[in-house]
């Protein structure tokens, strides 16, 4: 009987042992096959979170930042008129934009300077606003259109190079009986109503005219009430700021404050949620690379021991295969060939479990990644789902070969040194 069919009838002739063994180590291999896809699709869940999160941070910062970097320049209001039953009714003084302009463009990190005209405007006991807006500057209008009404409900919006049109908040529409489609009359000049803002939060009174509009109807082009700075970034506001109060001294100079701090707090928390993600990305890698180079280790150990083992409790067998003229290289082959049947019966076996059981050894083995303080499967509704490909499959059964060899060297080995005398000593 050759090398390999004695190493065949020797692992089934103990079968209780080999089924064990085979077992054990298909369990092993198993959580070996099914690490590397658990770290992929950990990263993979985690990447989509991660972007997500960038996603989400871009579009509140972006929604938030264009208000946060506007800073509001306008002269100290007085109060020198009465309004509707006696009531003292604040006055805007109007500035003329060309003498603020060209230095305010200058300032660093000031990407845009819109001009704003408000006024109120009294019928009887109702007062409302007029609100001119820049909307025949195309330059303008990235920024200037976060002025336009917010909840248009009826009709739509401003639009840019709109002229003859208003939108009216809801208020003014009620009161004056006037809808979408209909004339409305600002300083005696008719205007089509194109759009119904509802009530806001502020409750606001007014009516949106495009500016153009009004500096034609007052013959007083350039002048404002108001002009609104806007800045490239929320961190370089407070340095706007400080340039506009050196500059222009009697102007009245305001910004967000809270709004911007609390941006800049959102960007810190949002950078160390990234960072701990990029360390939980790396920590889940690191982990699983470890966790295989213990798996390879225990299995390795175990053919060993199993080799070793085997070649202790038949000293008698091989001084008799000495005896009856087996060569030291035949009995190395013998046993060399039976650990890697062992280990290619396990490889089987433990590719077939990891099938069935990947995702489940993945979960175990693997930390699972945290962002903010919570799971990123759990925050996400990500299902985590692990799959044994085809190049794990030859993965696993190329490691349980090598193991397999590698396991029975040593063994193999000593089998082979093994001399008929001293197996002869052994059996008494």
């Amino acid at each position: 009987m050759g090398v390999l069919g004695r190493a065949v009838k020797t692992v089934f002739r103990r079968k209780v042992r080999s089924v064990l063994v085979v077992v054990v180590l298909g369990f092993v291999l198993a959580m070996l096959v099914s690490i590397p896809p658990g770290i992929t699709e950990s990263q993979v869940v985690t990447q989509k979170t991660i972007d997500a999160l960038i996603s989400s941070s871009h579009e509140v910062n972006a929604t938030m930042s264009g208000v946060a970097t506007q800073i509001d320049c306008h002269l100290p209001v007085v109060a020198p008129n009465s309004g509707p039953n006696n009531k003292a009714i604040l006055v805007q003084p109007f500035m003329n934009l060309t003498q603020y302009l060209s230095n305010v463009t200058s300032i660093a990190h000031v990407v845009a300077v819109v001009p704003v005209f408000e006024v109120e405007e009294f019928s009887s006991d109702f007062v409302y606003s007029v609100y001119a807006l820049p909307l025949g500057d195309v330059s303008l209008w990235g920024v200037g259109s976060l002025l336009l009404p917010s909840n248009v409900s009826v009709g739509r919006n401003l639009v840019f190079g709109d002229g003859g049109v208003v939108v009216l908040q809801e208020g003014v529409a009620d009161y004056f009986g006037v809808g979408v489609g209909d004339s409305f009359r600002v300083w005696n000049q008719s205007f089509g109503v194109v759009g119904i803002e509802s009530y806001s939060v502020l409750n606001r009174t007014a009516v949106y005219v495009g500016l153009d509009d009004v500096w034609g109807l007052r013959n007083n082009t350039g002048e404002v009430t108001n002009f609104w700075v806007f800045v490239d970034d929320v961190s370089n506001v407070e340095v706007v700021v400080g340039e506009l109060g050196l500059m222009f001294p009697e102007l009245s100079v305001s910004f967000s404050a809270s709004l911007v701090y609390s941006i800049l707090q959102v960007q810190a928390q949002f950078g160390q949620q990234l960072e701990v993600a990029q360390e939980a990305l790396s920590y889940i890698q690191s982990m699983g690379v470890l966790e295989m180079g213990v798996v390879v280790v225990v299995a390795g150990v175990i053919v060993f021991f199993v080799m070793w083992y085997s070649v202790r409790e038949r000293v008698c067998e091989i001084g008799t295969l000495k005896a009856l003229g087996a060569s030291s290289w035949a009995v190395l082959g013998q046993f060399m060939f039976e650990g890697v049947l062992l280990s290619l019966f396990a490889g089987l076996v433990g590719v077939l479990i990891g099938t069935v059981g990947a995702t489940f050894f993945a979960n175990l083995l693997l930390p699972e990644p945290v962002i903010g303080g919570s799971s990123v499967f759990s925050s996400s509704g990500a299902i985590f789902s692990v799959f044994i490909t085809s190049e794990l499959v030859l993965f696993g059964l190329g490691i349980a070969v090598l193991l397999g060899v590698l396991g029975s060297i040593y063994p193999a080995w000593k089998a082979a040194r093994i001399r008929p005398a001293e197996a002869m000593r052994h059996s008494k």
